[in-house]
């Protein structure tokens, strides 16, 4: 490109990388992050009767006040605490815009964000994006990815100003206990920080693992950013819709940066989400069941080939450990797409993350491929 000089050096960081959220024709899906059932009927029926009545305008740059009320029920309902829908709550365009917003709203050139690693690869670049650097503290399978507090406390310094959690967690399915998420929060608090809470696979949690929202025991939500979305949980990642909840004067400040980046969200999409969040969860019940038995297909196919993996607590996927064939993830992720025609993920440079959202013959399929690859490897 003749006019390389004059790109910005984010660009030099912040490359395209190979899409797994979509299918390739010919190839078998087993690392894809879209959810592969139906949403309820409602809700398209909603987005449809919008487009009908036409309701094509823009909604206030915080959300239509119908969606910022189902969203206050919802927190109320399941996730035990209350939030001001006029003050504590801002529609976002899915929960990557709502990243965005908040680190443009926080980091100022050379700030630090802590989070736990492996970890997902965006929250780098949004940090780098915005001037910021992210720490990352290295976790294991062996502890089942879970961050300690001693870790947490010497990675703060002068620069820091947020700690992420993202649990249940993309990509390794951690689930963070309630003691351990109430301690960080009291790091966060004794060290003036925020604590950036992603909740977005809330719905998905296996076994006797549950989801903790801090708010629940801090209604003020005093040095707290959490982040959710529609995407995962109800099936609607196309749909692009997501919420912020925080204190109203984070609200306020981190408003702006989201109307920069597009006004406000799908009008359409939150007409669509104001029925999703008022069906209740029962629906999803089955799905959920699902879910886990292909979660206990992929363990049964890494057991099988003796690579070391956490235990997924939640979210639907399960991150595992290629290090002793002493090649990249990058590098076997490639060769599987090329050799087998199997899309996986690559994370960090020793772990490849599987998802379990494919029908199950589809999965069994590409789980043979992947037990073929590495039993010739």
């Amino acid at each position: 490109m003749k006019n390389n000089h004059l790109l910005s050096n984010r660009t030099k960081f912040v490359k395209p990388t190979f899409q797994s959220s979509v299918n390739t024709e010919g190839h078998i899906n087993i690392g894809s992050g879209t959810p592969n059932f139906i949403p309820p009927i409602e809700i398209m029926n909603e987005f449809k009767k919008s487009i009908d009545e036409y309701k094509l305008s823009y909604t206030s740059w915080s959300g239509l006040s119908e969606l910022k009320d189902s969203v206050s029920n919802k927190l109320a309902r399941e996730n035990g605490y209350n939030a001001d829908p006029n003050s504590e709550i801002l529609i976002t365009t899915g929960a990557q815009s709502a990243v965005m917003a908040i680190f443009m709203a926080l980091l100022d050139q050379d700030d630090e964000i802590i989070i736990p690693a492996p970890f997902y690869n965006t929250y780098e670049e949004i940090a780098f994006s915005c001037g910021g650097k992210v720490i990352p503290i290295i976790t294991e399978y062996t502890s089942n990815y879970t961050v300690n507090i001693a870790q947490i406390k010497k990675a703060i310094s002068n620069k820091t100003k947020a700690i992420v959690l993202v649990s249940p967690s993309n990509p390794t399915g951690t689930v963070l206990n309630k003691k351990l998420i109430k301690e960080i929060y009291d790091l966060v608090v004794e060290n003036n920080l925020i604590l950036i809470t992603d909740e977005i696979y809330e719905h998905y949690i296996f076994d006797d693992n549950s989801h903790y929202s801090i708010h629940t025991d801090y209604q003020s939500k005093e040095n707290v950013i959490s982040i959710y979305s529609l995407s995962k949980g109800y099936g609607l990642t196309g749909l692009r819709v997501g919420y912020i909840v925080s204190n109203k004067d984070l609200i306020a400040a981190i408003a702006p940066f989201h109307h920069a980046m597009s006004i406000c969200a799908p009008v359409n999409s939150q007409y669509a989400s104001i029925a999703a969040l008022n069906l209740g969860r029962d629906w999803f019940n089955t799905i959920l069941e699902d879910v886990n038995k292909r979660k206990e297909t992929w363990k049964t196919v890494l057991d099988e080939l003796n690579i070391p993996y956490g235990q997924p607590q939640g979210a639907y996927y399960i991150c595992f450990d290629i290090s002793k064939y002493e090649m990249k993830s990058s590098q076997i992720a490639a060769k599987l797409r090329k050799e087998q025609k199997i899309i996986i993920n690559s994370v960090d440079d020793r772990y490849l993350r599987g998802s379990f959202m494919q029908d199950p013959e589809t999965l069994q399929d590409g789980l043979n491929k992947l037990k073929k690859f590495f039993n010739n490897l």
